[in-house]
């Protein structure tokens, strides 16, 4: 079976979304908070790979509590059905069977129904069943009165009549009333061997029936034979949404230890998924590792890694790891080699882009326990933290990803869009019903195309501009951050960026550089905003020098949080915030590893840029800290505010500011 559409009801913000049309990858294209993630979540429930049921008490659209009813179909699907299962369900119903396409739900109480052509499975059991019920009636004596032979056989015809028709609660009643016929054709005494023989069959016949009855009462209808036939063959439907880089060193022991306190850290959890998949114990490699031989343990580690390796190439054919575990008493140790390069080099030493790729593999195997073929994988914005070269290469790898399988992603990212493959692509625009999915960029509405009209425009494909007007930002955090406060500030009244402008992540400064000056020579309209840093100046004037005083006539504009905000120093987004304010939620977010490393509050040097500072911090307590975490939960409350004085009054100032700085570049684009 494989998914060719499906369709989510009722389900968060999504009322209907319409018929959704998949091929083996299909890309999911629309701006953040259009319902890309509620789409896939709904689609994922409908057979997650780990059980999780749809939650009628938090998932129900708001505004619609009337309606509500567990029997609400979620999730329509359509699979298309093979010639191997055709032949299964021939099987099962005795006749021919040729279905192409199979449409299959499933409601709130979590009830699959598969609509079988009303005449293909009727709800009955099947001939072989009944018959092979019926064949344990007892046989008729040969001592028998030709009187009783003929009724017996009347009998007999009669409960078979019943039971292939499906007329069970009449077989039902049947053993009274063919013992009172049985009996009214008896002739003679008790002694006699005619008499006696006619008596035990009438017993016998009696009894066995009603065994019979209650056999088939409890048997499976073919209608229920084939369902459950169908249901069982759904592929299984594995969600991502978190993409976080593995780090291959590790203190065994102390791993060992949080984890017997059901407390294990963030890279705990992935050496532990790196452990199963090579299948190591961590356990067996701790106790092996106090002991003074360390030629076993070492043979151990060096079988686990090529069981590693062969999971990785068997699974990935142009992708060659090798991988190489070493250890020294606990100290644990991950070298990776990869096609490009012969030396061995520790995981974390890796370049950013390939340590993401390389987690994403393991990852993505962990989820699915190595079942990778007939799966249907949906990933949530996959590649934000990547550049844009990274970014064509991740869609070169799941491209790999979906064979033998589905694979459904979302994105707001230009460059997460092969615009060579059209037939992929899908835009998600909201209406007054509700979002909607739709395969006809010419049916939705202008910011459910911008995206794709950016992908347009940097593919270089095309000769005309499509979105007038950009901003180009370091990073997913900028990204989330500033689409919040304009947002908040549009609902407020107050002076924000133009709707129609398009913000695009980049991955670093350099990346925001690269970005821009493609724009510039594709005379798009673009700003580029960087941190005040060391990297965001050198990035910064790089693209001023070299692009802006060199094309000064075309629309694009250079901007620094440092001089928006007329600070000294550094300055980073997450210095709209005072500190006290952005520790609340980074002490909420990492409340039980800061806890496990005996830490109550979390206290900061002063100067400098806030988010290196929490850096810092966490680096000297030995934990991991991602600042997109922080950022995304942020602007998530930023989001559901209702008024910017909402905000702290610090936050009000500087978002304004930003703001401002923003609209006023623009206005300077729209002169040129």
């Amino acid at each position: 079976m494989k998914l060719s559409e499906f369709r989510i009801e009722m389900y968060k913000s999504i009322l209907d979304s319409q018929w959704v049309r998949v091929t083996d990858l299909t890309v999911l294209v629309g701006k953040n908070e259009v319902g890309k993630t509620s789409l896939l979540r709904g689609l994922h429930k409908f057979n997650p790979f780990h059980a999780e049921p749809y939650d009628i008490q938090r998932e129900w659209p708001r505004a619609h509590r009337d309606k509500r009813t567990d029997k609400q179909i979620v999730c329509r699907t359509r699979f298309k059905i093979d010639a191997a299962e055709n032949k299964q369900l021939s099987e099962i119903t005795g006749k021919p069977i040729e279905i192409d396409v199979l449409e299959i739900t499933k409601n709130y109480a979590g009830e699959f129904e598969a609509l079988f052509p009303s005449d293909h499975f009727p709800d009955s059991l099947h001939p072989n069943d009944i018959d092979a019920a019926m064949g344990k009636l007892p046989k008729l004596p040969d001592q028998v009165t030709e009187e009783f032979k003929n009724e017996a056989e009347a009998v007999m015809a009669e409960a078979r009549r019943l039971a292939a028709e499906g007329r069970f609660t009449e077989l039902a009643k049947f053993p009274d009333s063919m013992s009172t016929r049985l009996q009214a054709v008896r002739v003679g005494g008790g002694t006699e061997p005619h008499h006696q023989n006619e008596g035990q069959f009438t017993e016998q016949f009696k009894a066995q029936l009603n065994n019979i009855v209650r056999e088939l009462q409890k048997t499976e209808t073919v209608h229920h034979k084939a369902h459950d036939y169908i249901v069982g063959k759904i592929p299984s439907f594995v969600y991502m949404d978190e993409y976080k880089s593995f780090q291959g060193t590790a203190i065994l022991n102390e791993v060992q230890q949080r984890k017997t306190k059901k407390k294990p850290s963030p890279d705990d959890e992935a050496l532990l998924t790196i452990l199963a998949l090579s299948g190591l114990d961590l356990d067996q490699l701790v106790k092996k590792g106090n002991d003074t031989d360390k030629e076993e343990r070492q043979y151990d580690l060096s079988d686990g890694a090529s069981t590693l390796s062969r999971k990785i190439e068997g699974h990935w054919g142009q992708l060659k790891y090798d991988v190489n575990f070493n250890a020294d008493g606990q100290q644990f140790f991950t070298f990776i080699r990869d096609p490009n390069d012969k030396a061995l080099i520790k995981l974390e030493e890796r370049s950013r882009g390939f340590q993401w790729f390389f987690s994403f593999d393991l990852l993505l195997m962990h989820q699915t326990k190595g079942t990778f073929e007939g799966c249907v994988i949906l990933l949530d914005e996959p590649g934000l933290h990547l550049h844009p070269e990274g970014q064509q290469d991740l869609l070169k790898r799941l491209e790999e990803y979906a064979k033998g399988n589905v694979l459904i992603y979302s994105t707001h990212l230009p460059f997460m869009i092969d615009l060579q493959e059209p037939d992929r692509i899908r835009i998600l625009s909201e209406t007054s019903n509700g979002m909607v999915v739709t395969d006809d960029l010419t049916q939705t509405q202008p910011e459910g195309k911008l995206t794709l009209q950016a992908a347009l425009g940097i593919s270089g494909r095309t000769s005309y501009l499509v979105a007038d007007r950009n901003l180009v930002v370091e990073g997913v955090d900028d990204y989330w951050l500033i689409s919040a406060l304009s947002n908040l500030a549009s609902r407020s009244g107050i002076t924000t960026m133009p709707d129609d402008m398009l913000i695009t992540p980049a991955g670093g400064a350099s990346e925001v550089t690269y970005i821009a000056t493609f724009m510039v020579g594709q005379e798009l309209g673009v700003i580029a905003l960087y941190d005040t840093d060391e990297s965001g100046t050198t990035a910064k004037d790089k693209f001023v020098k070299k692009w802006l005083t060199r094309y000064h006539d075309r629309p694009a504009e250079a901007l620094g949080l440092g001089e928006v905000w007329n600070l000294p120093g550094e300055a980073s987004i997450e210095d709209l915030f005072l500190d006290d304010f952005y520790l609340k939620y980074v002490q909420n977010l990492y409340d039980k590893q800061l806890a496990a490393a005996g830490v109550k509050n979390i206290a900061l040097n002063k100067g400098g840029q806030l988010v290196k500072r929490v850096e810092r911090f966490f680096e000297g307590h030995n934990l991991p800290f991602n600042k997109g975490s922080i950022a995304k939960r942020i602007a998530s409350d930023i989001r559901a505010m209702s008024k910017w004085t909402e905000l702290p009054k610090e936050t009000q100032e500087r978002g304004k500011m930003l703001l401002t700085g923003i609209a006023t570049a623009a206005e300077k684009l729209a002169e040129k």
